[in-house]
């Protein structure tokens, strides 16, 4: 299990260095991570590390992957005046 590092800087100016974790698609950036951790973080009582943030992505993305193929099925139906066969 990953240790928990401390994310907190002192230096309010200075811009925290977040690592994408191994294993990471190609598409996760250092930035997608660190803005992941930002908008989350409030909703946690315990620090979020970036495997978290990752595996937050990762949900995410298989979500949304899964309504795309669900879409393929469906009939496309077009507004116009309705024929009765």
């Amino acid at each position: 299990m990953p240790v928990r590092p401390s994310r907190k800087n002192t230096d309010k100016h200075a811009t925290p260095q977040v690592v994408v974790p191994d294993g990471a698609p190609s598409w996760v950036t250092p930035e997608l991570i660190e803005k992941t951790l930002e908008v989350w973080q409030r909703y946690y009582e315990e620090e979020l590390i970036p495997e978290d943030a990752l595996a937050m992505i990762m949900g995410t993305s298989q979500l949304f992957q899964s309504l795309a193929d669900g879409r393929r099925h469906e009939t496309v139906r077009r507004s116009g005046p309705r024929k009765q066969p």
